[in-house]
């Protein structure tokens, strides 16, 4: 039997809502075992560059990565707000080690096709290495993984998170009994978007199917979704989409079924 290894992300309307984070990082570090972090950037970046003149232009509300915009994402991100979840874990008596996909090579991406949409520096996960991961983890270290890879040639990237977790999360799996967890701030995938309380606690794939074509499910929940089906389709034992204040709580959330 394979060690059992938690891989969560966590959304930017947590990490940048002071309180929000602190529940987190309390239920995160409860959570025990293995475990890898990664998180995304929600407006922070944002408002640090209208105070430095620049504007990020967006494309369905995900920023598109120019020269100078990169530069913004990775100082925030891979800066600050790295750093600021490695100190609220340490002091939770969590070892954590703050590293972006460029630290040991931990995840190589290629530059996403400008057709139909030139999104800059983004990037889509090519390779992970599970070896470098692997060295961390059996340390005892957590690895807290800003949403920042490379491409091999010198360029950074910038990496949408859902995505990344997942195939973070598939690579492993070939080592690791993984769980996926992606923590954000509602109750979890809402039958109605009205209703934060109609959560449906069990997702199998034909009820999704059926959702998704009336638009009960759409938007942004529909690549978290995807995403979750996928890491289960490619040997990750379970995923929950959860809030992130139940984070370790399986009455909670939704979980994720073939």
């Amino acid at each position: 039997m394979n060690k059992k290894l938690s891989v969560v992300k966590v959304s930017g309307k947590i990490v940048e809502n002071p309180d929000a984070l602190k529940t987190f990082v309390k239920r995160f570090a409860a959570l025990g075992g293995a475990r890898v972090l990664i998180y995304s950037g929600a407006n922070l970046a944002e408002a640090v560059g209208e105070r430095m003149g620049i504007n990020t232009k967006k494309v369905n509300d995900r920023p598109v990565v120019d020269d100078s915009t990169l530069k913004l994402l990775t100082m925030v991100y891979g800066g600050f707000v790295n750093r600021q979840l490695v100190a609220l874990l340490q002091g939770r008596k969590v070892t954590a080690l703050g590293v972006t996909g460029a630290d040991m090579n931990l995840v190589t991406s290629t530059r996403r096709p400008a057709q139909p949409i030139d999104m800059g520096w983004t990037g889509d996960v090519r390779a992970v290495n599970t070896q470098a991961f692997s060295q961390l983890i059996e340390s005892g270290v957590v690895p807290v993984l800003a949403p920042l890879t490379h491409d091999g040639r010198g360029n950074l990237l910038f990496n949408e998170t859902d995505a990344m977790a997942s195939e973070v999360a598939k690579a492993l799996a070939l080592r690791y009994d993984v769980k996926l967890i992606y923590c954000f701030s509602q109750n979890g995938v809402l039958l109605n978007p009205q209703d934060p309380d109609s959560v449906a606690a069990v997702l199998k794939r034909t009820q999704y199917k059926a959702l998704k074509e009336m638009e009960i499910i759409s938007d942004w929940f529909v690549n978290k979704v995807d995403n979750a089906f996928s890491a289960i389709d490619h040997g990750v034992k379970e995923a929950v989409i959860t809030s992130a204040a139940y984070l370790g709580d399986d009455n909670h959330g939704t979980h994720i079924k073939p």
